[in-house]
């Protein structure tokens, strides 16, 4: 009797350890398929957050007492509560600042996909255009809806890496601007001129080059 329970204790503790490897196996398949799982929710939550932060940028220009004249703070004059001198200066936080009332808080002016830059809890001294993911539509116009007003920073010519500065669209012919694969991988949301916020491949923000309305729109880049 004490020889069969010592030989069933051997079986048993082989079928366990068996039954362990098995186990063991399905978590590391079940791991290596989830992983893809997680990082596209990843990439979506960051997709959403930026879009809602847009969302609320758009607010802003709409809220924004001397929008009623059709014109956003970057094609008025600073007398009149504008920013439009600081064009060329290549100071872009400038025009966010105008609207600091409106905006609440700088820290919607950084995309969460944006790691070369950081979020700024202030718009005091320290604000500077490292603290901003978007740019601004120099001529964007509330008249013309179409027309970019804001949007995602990964943008060049040709997937040419993006650099601050000035960036000219024109619609006819359309400039061959397209995502780089900064921030959302050759994707990105725009703010067009009516407030709203659109997600664009590459294909989508061609045509939206082509449909904003006015021959020529200036793109500010951070």
């Amino acid at each position: 009797m004490h020889g069969y329970a010592r030989g069933n204790g051997r079986k048993s503790a082989a079928f366990t350890l068996i039954e362990l490897a098995v186990i063991l196996l399905v978590l590391v398949i079940l791991l290596f398929l989830l992983i893809p799982e997680l990082k596209t929710a990843k990439k979506r939550a960051l997709h959403t957050a930026c879009l809602d932060n847009l969302k609320m940028v758009g607010l802003a220009y709409r809220t924004w007492p001397q929008s009623q004249s059709d014109h956003y703070p970057q094609a008025i004059e600073v007398k009149y509560g504008g920013s439009k001198e600081w064009v060329t200066g290549g100071q872009l936080c400038q025009h966010f600042s105008t609207m600091s009332y409106e905006l609440r808080t700088p820290r919607i002016l950084f995309c969460p996909a944006d790691y070369q830059r950081r979020a700024s809890d202030s718009f005091g001294p320290g604000f500077n255009n490292t603290n901003i993911s978007y740019f601004v539509g120099l001529d964007a116009v509330d008249i013309h809806p179409e027309t970019f007003l804001c949007g995602d920073r990964n943008l060049g010519i040709r997937s040419r890496t993006p650099t601050p500065g000035i960036l000219v669209l024109t619609t006819n012919p359309p400039t061959p601007v397209s995502w780089s694969k900064e921030l959302h991988v050759s994707c990105g949301n725009v703010g067009l001129g009516d407030g709203s916020v659109q997600w664009w491949d590459q294909k989508q923000l061609v045509a939206g080059v082509m449909n904003q309305g006015i021959a020529t729109n200036r793109l500010a880049l951070p």
